[in-house]
């Protein structure tokens, strides 16, 4: 008997997910530039994933950081920068102050286009 056994994970859903608790944060937060998050909190966001908060972080990131935002100089992304530190296991997020801001005045996230 062979079994194949695949674990595709879902780069972009977890993306969106990803963009939509950081909006949520933003609107809670709106004068933070910066933030960290414990890797616990992303592990809790994607559904208990073990891949996607850990290995697949990275990946799920570099799509994240594609999500914009419209400001008075063109669309800005919302992530300027992130690091994971794994041996601390703590996620750090730089944002876009010129996208913050548009955010917070109401402007929507315009999400990538999806392979």
């Amino acid at each position: 008997m062979n079994m194949l056994y695949t674990h595709k994970p879902n780069y972009y859903f977890f993306a969106h997910k990803l963009v939509l608790f950081l909006e949520s944060y933003l609107k809670n937060h709106p004068t933070q530039e910066q933030t960290s998050f414990n890797l616990q909190t992303i592990y809790d966001l994607f559904s208990h994933d073990r891949a996607s908060s850990t290995t697949n972080l990275e990946g799920i990131l570099n799509i994240a950081d594609e999500y914009v935002l419209e400001t008075n100089e063109g669309q800005q992304p919302l992530i300027r920068d992130y690091h994971v530190h794994l041996d601390n296991h703590v996620l750090t997020l730089q944002f876009n102050a010129k996208a913050v801001a548009s955010l917070k005045s109401g402007q929507i996230i315009v999400s990538p286009q999806a392979a």
